[in-house]
């Protein structure tokens, strides 16, 4: 985040532009969520893309790619017309998609090969149309954070992040969350919320940054919200030391340090028998029994 000093002279030679906040989920599995709080979608930093309004056919946004996995595209706005997504093989430009109305996708992309957004009709409306490389596109979503929730006791106060769900967009996350905590886990969704200047957004350093874990994802009825309970790590109630080493019992309590740790019973037998794994385990042999702390 930049120093105060840094702050005060971005706003004294960019305070006429707008500052958008942008919200990124990432998934116990890898999977990322970026939103912008904002009337289109738009990339950031914005060398991973390209975005602008387009007025008429022919009007094209052009990106190449190097070696990203995919690339993504997001079309905003009322328009009537057709918009093509379009990859570049043998000297021809081929459609992938074509966009008839507000949309995202992700495309699997083939390394240093062109992609591109091209109108081939418009008949009404002026859509912001955005192409970025691998994790540079920030979906328009109604979303915001909610008041701080005052406590009467000892208790830490409480912040909330309400993301509209409008046509289901959230629900098929929450429904993959779900499905890996299952078989891995309940492991935290990292949250992350920033402030960035629209007359910036070349550069990578936002204006503010902020990091929270989950403490609780629900879509109550009547499913029009996703509602995501903001917090941080307990700092107050951690064991100090953080874990006790014993003989046999094994203390992995993440996917990192063991992808097997929410299926076993954490026992030297089982890891053994079931995981083949005995030499991996959060345990040692030679310590006495009772644990040391470490």
């Amino acid at each position: 985040m930049p120093s105060l000093s840094q702050c005060i002279e971005r706003n004294r030679t960019h305070s006429e532009h707008s500052y958008v906040l942008l919200a990124k989920l990432t998934l116990p599995d890898g999977d990322e969520i970026r939103l912008a709080r904002n009337p289109h979608s738009l990339v950031f930093p914005s060398t991973k893309g390209v975005q602008q309004y387009v007025e008429q056919v022919a009007d094209v946004l052009t990106v190449t790619n190097t070696n990203a996995e995919y690339v993504e595209a997001s079309v905003t706005g009322e328009f009537t017309g057709e918009i093509l997504f379009q990859q570049l093989q043998g000297g021809t430009w081929h459609t992938i998609e074509t966009f008839v109305a507000p949309s995202s996708s992700t495309f699997a992309a083939l390394p240093n090969t062109q992609y591109r957004l091209y109108v081939s009709r418009l008949d009404a409306g002026k859509p912001f149309c955005v192409l970025a490389d691998q994790g540079g596109l920030w979906q328009a979503m109604d979303f915001l954070p909610g008041d701080i929730e005052e406590s009467d006791s000892y208790e830490t106060r409480g912040l909330s992040l309400s993301i509209g769900n409008g046509g289901g967009v959230m629900q098929p996350y929450l429904e993959q969350l779900d499905a890996w905590r299952k078989l891995h886990g309940n492991e935290f969704v990292q949250i992350s919320l920033l402030v960035v200047n629209t007359g910036l957004l070349d550069d990578p350093v936002p204006v503010g940054e902020w990091h929270f874990i989950d403490d609780g994802i629900s879509l109550p009825a009547p499913m029009d919200k996703c509602e995501i309970k903001l917090g941080i790590d307990d700092v107050g109630t951690a064991p100090i030391p953080a874990r006790t080493i014993n003989r046999d019992f094994c203390h992995w309590r993440t996917a990192e340090q063991c992808q097997y740790y929410a299926l076993c019973n954490h026992t030297l037998a089982m890891c053994r028998a079931n995981y083949n794994r005995s030499e991996y385990i959060g345990a040692f042999p030679t310590v006495e029994q009772g644990g040391v702390y470490g």
